[in-house]
């Protein structure tokens, strides 16, 4: 919610960002060199996620200006800078997102600058489309701001790329009941897209962000995309995972947190496997079966 002014009076506006139809006529932020080496070719020049080889990938390259960042470790669901450094530096297994370890700390610094400023450029634009949409500027131009407006802009830019401190998990999962999670599994609705066996949506069920089509996550065979412990699951329970169809769970108890993650975790095989790019279209469109 936005607060602007309209006279003498205050209106509340709702930021209804992803139906924003005026074309901008700013270049927008230039990335690092690094950058434009190692990422642009899938995440785009302009960080919108319309690269070159992002065409042939499954799921697409993220957009750093229209999209979260999927994978954040804070209790408000904002990707921090070390969330953002964990991912380019070890990648996002069941993904086309490599590990690049190979690149040196300040080339690391140098992207999570870029990630982050590309996510302030995508609020900036929304938000003038926003202004111009209902004429309190004349055109997507940023010199056209008010310094009330710029502060109101600068202020939502913090709010939007700021994370909270880290969530932090129970304490312990020595009391886990494993047969009371598999009922909350159920009774929170889990099974409705992961499946009553855990195995995933096979099929066109889920429609992701920009109306192309996804998949609930296999429990028990496929690799985890965000963590592969206890902690972990719970995390993604309770945070949910932005930009995406995984929900925050926020009415569960501490223990029955821990009991859900505690029968998850008896549903992992030792054996887990990722998916090709070309699998997971194909498992995406409904071509791919459940595994035995």
């Amino acid at each position: 919610m936005l607060i602007l002014r309209r006279g003498n009076t205050w209106v509340p506006i709702l930021l209804a960002f992803s139906n924003c139809l005026i074309a901008l006529h700013a270049d927008g932020y230039e990335p690092s060199k690094t950058y434009r080496n190692f990422c642009a070719s899938c995440h785009g020049e302009k960080g919108d996620g319309a690269g070159k080889a992002s065409r042939y990938l499954y799921p697409k390259a993220r957009s750093f200006i229209d999209s979260p960042i999927q994978f954040a470790t804070a209790a408000n669901g904002i990707a921090s800078e070390d969330d953002i450094r964990k991912v380019i530096r070890k990648g996002i297994p069941n993904s086309s997102m490599s590990s690049w370890k190979i690149l040196t700390q300040q080339q690391i610094k140098e992207l999570v600058k870029d990630v982050l400023a590309f996510q302030r450029e995508g609020i900036k634009r929304k938000y003038l489309n926003l202004l111009t949409n209902d004429g309190t500027i004349d055109s997507p131009n940023e010199e056209l701001l008010s310094n009330e407006l710029k502060m109101q802009l600068e202020q939502l830019q913090f709010q939007r790329t700021t994370s909270s401190p880290k969530w932090e998990p129970p304490n312990s999962m020595a009391a886990a009941d494993a047969d009371n999670g598999k009922s909350l599994y159920q009774s929170q609705n889990c099974h409705k897209c992961h499946g009553i066996d855990g195995r995933g949506s096979y099929g066109i069920d889920l429609i992701g962000e920009f109306g192309f089509p996804v998949f609930a996550r296999d429990l028990v065979t496929e690799n985890y995309k965000y963590g592969d412990t206890a902690t972990d699951y719970m995390r993604i329970i309770r945070l949910g995972i932005p930009g995406t169809k995984m929900p925050a769970s926020t009415t569960l108890t501490d223990g029955q947190l821990i009991d859900l993650a505690e029968y998850i975790s008896t549903l992992r095989s030792p054996q887990s496997r990722g998916l090709t790019n070309a699998q997971r279209y194909q498992r995406a469109i409904g071509q791919t079966s459940k595994k035995p």
